[in-house]
């Protein structure tokens, strides 16, 4: 089990989402990242296939029609199997020395996940 799932929703986000990608990578193999492709006609979904590819133990994409954002983070809610869960949007990113101590906090907390 993953120790966080983070939903990253996308609308036509080729233009940001790799800046939001590698913040939360940083997060290694405890985190789960669960891209939703919220019907973008740009090559959203193209590059969020790509990561879900290159780190299969870490990435997956989601593809669904548009259905707003609240439906993109339903669908990830739906899919996330991580102990607790984050909305992070497309368009943002995290503070690689802020995600870090969330996460060592978390992993305090539950006192590790296995």
């Amino acid at each position: 089990m993953k120790l966080l799932t983070i939903t990253v929703p996308c609308y036509n986000s080729q233009d940001y989402l790799d800046r939001c990608m590698e913040s939360l990578l940083v997060g290694g193999e405890d985190v789960e990242i669960l891209v939703v492709n919220d019907g973008s006609s740009d090559r959203t979904a193209e590059i969020a296939d790509a990561y879900a590819e290159k780190y299969p133990t870490i990435i997956k994409a989601i593809h669904q029609e548009n259905g707003g954002h609240g439906e993109a983070v339903n669908a990830g809610i739906r899919n996330a199997t991580g102990l607790y869960f984050k909305v992070v949007d497309s368009d943002d990113w995290v503070k690689e020395d802020a995600y870090l101590a969330i996460l060592e906090k978390l992993r305090e907390l539950t006192g590790g996940v296995d």
